[in-house]
């Protein structure tokens, strides 16, 4: 049962126009008036000019909430911008992620919440780019200003009312392991469309509908990082059930070994690799799975590795929503053009 249209959805780019995403956040940021909300969470956050924005809309009466990733793989890098926002200070309070004791996990969920208007952006992005920038940097997390990346805008009152809360939730010392609370293992649901939180117990949601895969359907997939699992093990036997499959991946070897593209082509899945010449990342993160005649999407900073399944705190949607699948379709193949 659908619930209406579930929201906007923007994309990053090569072929688009440099810090595209990060520009359309600022927008957002200056035009929040007083009193209302922001409610942010990200992995990286290097963007000084972004943060700027934000202590300025704190400044004009902006409630805004930023936790941000302390420790992320780039040692170092979100520094400059959680020094800037200590020495000011927000209204809402500036959140460094603490997991719970002997957890090793990490804050790799990218949420931008806005309470006027309200919208709730999850996706792929984040605001990892700096300018002047650090070639350093960039050299070992990728351009994400220009890189493939995407965000959906939810426009749905529950929906972003629930991102908000788990934006609050991620506050704080956490006494207990995330994957073991309640609130990250009940999906919200409103209508067509279902938010995951991780990490979970019961893990494998989209996992669990590509195994009813079979002759007549297709799935394609954008995934920046994937590891040998329950996603690639479903496909194959998608494959082999008389499914299309065919994958999108990153060009290097840390996200995606080259061990499991071979085992991945052998089975006759269609995976290529997606490179570009000034080495702009593969950074989006999207399923689409037809079934049946029945048309699902998934997206969100979830990957499909066990870090993300067991240990990070991250965020995954479904949604049978026309608009964002027919988004989507498009975005893939000019994606897969490209990388032609």
């Amino acid at each position: 049962m659908a619930s209406g249209h579930l929201g906007r959805i923007e994309f990053g780019g090569p072929d688009l126009p440099p810090r595209r995403l990060r520009d359309l956040l600022q927008e957002q940021v200056d035009a929040a008036p007083a009193g209302s909300r922001t409610d942010w969470a990200s992995y990286y956050f290097r963007d000084r000019a972004l943060a700027e924005a934000l202590i300025r809309a704190s400044d004009r009466g902006v409630h805004v909430t930023l936790v941000i990733e302390p420790d992320p793989r780039r040692e170092g890098a979100n520094d400059a911008v959680i020094a800037m926002l200590k020495a000011h200070g927000l209204r809402g309070g500036l959140h460094l992620y603490k997991p719970a004791p002997f957890d090793d996990g990490h804050l790799h969920a990218k949420i931008y919440a806005f309470s006027k208007p309200d919208v709730a952006w999850i996706g792929s992005f984040n605001p990892s780019g700096d300018d002047p920038e650090d070639a350093d940097v960039v050299a070992e997390i990728g351009d994400q200003d220009r890189g493939h990346n995407l965000l959906l805008g939810i426009e749905r009152p529950k929906l972003t009312e629930a991102l908000r809360k788990h934006v609050h939730k991620l506050t704080g010392w956490q006494p207990l392991p995330l994957k073991v609370r309640p609130h990250f293992n009940l999906p919200v649901k409103d209508g067509d469309t279902r938010l995951y939180f991780y990490p979970r117990l019961l893990a494998y949601p989209a996992e669990h509908e590509i195994a009813r895969l079979g002759s007549g359907d297709r799935f394609r997939g954008a995934i920046s990082h994937l590891k040998k699992g329950g996603l690639t093990k479903r496909l194959q036997e998608a494959v082999k059930r008389g499914a299309e499959v065919e994958l999108l991946v990153h060009d290097t070897e840390r996200r995606v070994p080259s061990e499991l593209v071979e085992e991945l082509s052998n089975a006759n899945v269609r995976i290529t690799r997606v490179r570009h010449p000034d080495g702009f990342p593969m950074h989006a993160k999207f399923l689409i799975v037809e079934h049946g005649g029945q048309n699902s999407a998934w997206l969100g900073s979830y990957n499909f590795n066990k870090k993300s399944r067991r240990k990070n705190a991250e965020v995954l949607l479904r949604t049978t929503d026309t608009g964002v699948i027919e988004k989507l379709s498009k975005r893939f193949a000019q994606i897969a053009a490209m990388a032609q």
